[in-house]
């Protein structure tokens, strides 16, 4: 049986310290945090998924949560 653990995202949105906490089956990975966090902190989200073909100096998701002000993104099991 599958059963569900917490985790407390911290990260700093344009220099302010925040946090999140989500109910996952397995740890998230960062680029699934900042995909959540990114959807949290936008309007119009505008994240694309870079094509397999492309050659980026940084990936899009990377470069996105830059321009809005995400940094410092941290991820803790809570027991």
């Amino acid at each position: 049986m599958h059963e569900l653990k917490r985790y407390r995202i911290d990260y700093r949105l344009n220099g302010q310290l925040a946090s999140l906490i989500l109910d996952e089956f397995h740890e998230p990975t960062l680029d699934q945090v900042r995909l959540r966090l990114l959807h949290e902190h936008t309007r119009e989200p505008r994240v694309v998924e870079d094509a397999p073909w492309e050659q980026n100096c940084r990936p899009s998701l990377e470069s996105r949560a830059d321009e809005v002000g995400l940094s410092d993104i941290r991820i803790q099991p809570l027991t």
